[in-house]
């Protein structure tokens, strides 16, 4: 019997050291193999990437994969390798990564390469990667920069700060490396990108604007950014100053966009300028209505009580637009303060002015509200024709039906007192509005259920937050931002959702129609990673 057995095992290690025996295909071994058998580049890449799909990528292929790294002479091949290590996060993969960077490379596909090595070594994110990461700054391949880049933004890399601000100012880089840097350096969150980022605040080159970038930049940089940003708004930044008039910008400029980040920093020894900046006068009207409008805006943001009478004193702004803005802070500020004024302001000026107070009213009032916008509805078929008569008919078309339109419209937005009437101050039926068929109802249930401070109904708010409508998923983020703000147990919980909210942003970086309501999301989201819960 033992020989027997000694007979078969010896016969079985024949078998499997006989040539065409199958190796196991989760070894590193077989894939060697495969890639020795492949004689073309662009089969060897094809090897490569079926490994990075099979799923069987471990540390055992490490050193398989640093000797291909280091032996193989075709840059395609060797950007495939990269790619496959970045996919590993092994910090052990640094130096073989670093040692096959070509810096002063010139054709496409070492650039490609160098672009793969620096991807590589972002992922894998070892604090031993940001000498060659910084090297790879001044490659010639702008495409490979920005990986470098991204790199050390994400890894946070103080050292990179300072070539970062350069790059950043560069007049000769392309602007989507200018963009990039910045980003970079709100990652990092170095005080010492602030002088920079509050240029790139207002600079332009060749049309191009960078205030989307250094906005969030700066909001990510938090208190050390609320200083600076306090100072250019009170005028009292000299060096900032003699920037602005030397470089042929607007001072104003910095009136309303420092604003708008100091209101999402909720930075409240901005209210008193931002109160008198309600009153701003300027030559240029656009400028004015521009300061005034981001003023109020930052004051809704900072929930300043003490905005809410200047705003209902400017309710019966006639401009469409601005009268929008004043009332649309008012919306997020609450109370009935300003309700007189807004049922006021429901019956004057164009359509587009009333419907902004009446919008506002109804997403302020209750039922003692109702009677008003019954009559505002009643009333609306006469102004409407009034109006088309006084306009020559022009974009009016059948006035009697539009009449009715419009009438229907104010009578949709009184659904949202109903509910009011329904709900009261109770947080949990406004809890269930948030599932209501009418977009103006779950706006309002949004901010209500925000502003009721119970921390138990964050998660009805977040189950909404893929809402097509941008202007109710604004409000439906505006809700959470304040239970986040008012209790822990909520910034707990959208801690936990984190992951689900970074994805949505991913997925919908390239949706324009939620461009706003993402920025307020991606500022959400800043502020729960950097609140200690």
């Amino acid at each position: 019997m033992i020989r027997l057995l000694t007979a078969s095992s010896l016969t079985l290690v024949l078998l499997l050291t006989l040539p065409g025996c199958k190796v196991d295909p989760t070894s590193p071994d077989y894939w060697e193999k495969s890639l020795g058998k492949a004689r073309r580049p662009q089969d060897k890449v094809r090897v490569i990437e079926t490994l990075r799909s099979s799923g069987h990528l471990d540390a055992r292929f490490l050193p398989m994969l640093h000797e291909q790294l280091a032996s193989e002479r075709k840059p395609e091949v060797r950007a495939a390798v990269a790619r496959a290590l970045g996919d590993m996060k092994n910090p052990a993969s640094v130096g073989p990564l670093g040692s096959a960077v070509e810096v002063g490379a010139s054709d496409s596909a070492t650039n490609l390469l160098n672009k793969e090595l620096a991807a590589a070594l972002g992922e894998i994110g070892d604090p031993k990667a940001a000498p060659v990461l910084l090297k790879l700054l001044t490659a010639r391949d702008n495409y490979t920069r920005i990986e470098a880049v991204d790199a050390l933004g994400r890894m946070r890399v103080s050292e990179a700060v300072e070539p970062l601000v350069q790059l950043a100012t560069d007049e000769g880089a392309e602007p989507f490396l200018n963009r990039k840097a910045i980003e970079a350096l709100g990652r990092i969150g170095d005080a010492r990108a602030i002088p920079a980022l509050m240029r790139t605040l207002t600079k332009e080159r060749r049309g191009v604007s960078f205030y989307v970038e250094s906005s969030f930049s700066l909001f990510q940089l938090g208190q050390p950014a609320a200083d600076a940003l306090l100072a250019a708004l009170e005028g009292k930044d000299a060096e900032l100053t003699q920037w602005v008039r030397k470089n042929g910008i607007n001072p104003a400029s910095y009136s309303f966009k420092a604003a708008e980040i100091l209101g999402d920093l909720r930075e409240h020894r901005a209210e008193g300028t931002l109160v008198q900046q309600l009153a701003f006068k300027n030559e240029d009207p656009r400028i004015q209505a521009g300061v005034r409008a981001r003023a109020a805006d930052a004051l809704a943001r900072m929930r300043s009580a003490a905005a809410v009478k200047p705003l209902a004193a400017l309710v019966s702004e006639p401009d469409a637009g601005l009268r929008r803005e004043y009332t649309h802070a008012l919306t997020r500020l609450g109370g009935r303060e300003a309700l007189p004024a807004l049922e006021k302001a429901a019956g004057q000026g164009d359509w587009y002015a009333r419907e902004a107070a009446i919008e506002a009213l109804t997403m302020l009032g209750d039922e003692k509200e109702l009677p008003a916008v019954e009559k505002l509805a009643a009333a609306e078929p006469a102004k409407t024709a009034a109006e088309c008569e006084e306009l020559g008919g022009e974009g009016c078309g059948d006035p009697a039906a539009l009449g009715k339109k419009r009438a229907e419209t104010i009578a949709r937005h009184g659904k949202r007192l109903e509910a009011a009437k329904a709900c009261g101050a109770d947080a949990g039926c406004w809890a269930k509005k948030l599932q209501d068929e009418d977009k103006g109802v779950v706006a309002r249930a949004a901010m209500e259920v925000g502003r009721g401070k119970t921390a138990a109904h964050v998660g009805a708010l977040l189950a909404r937050m893929l809402e097509k409508d941008p202007n109710t998923r604004m409000a439906l983020i505006l809700g959470v931002e304040w239970l986040v703000e008012d209790t822990k147990e909520a910034a707990a919980q959208v801690k936990s959702a984190l992951p689900v909210l970074e994805k949505q942003l991913t997925e919908e970086k390239s949706r324009t129609e939620y461009v706003r309501a993402n920025e307020d999301l991606r500022r959400l989201v800043a502020r729960v990673q950097r609140r200690k819960t």
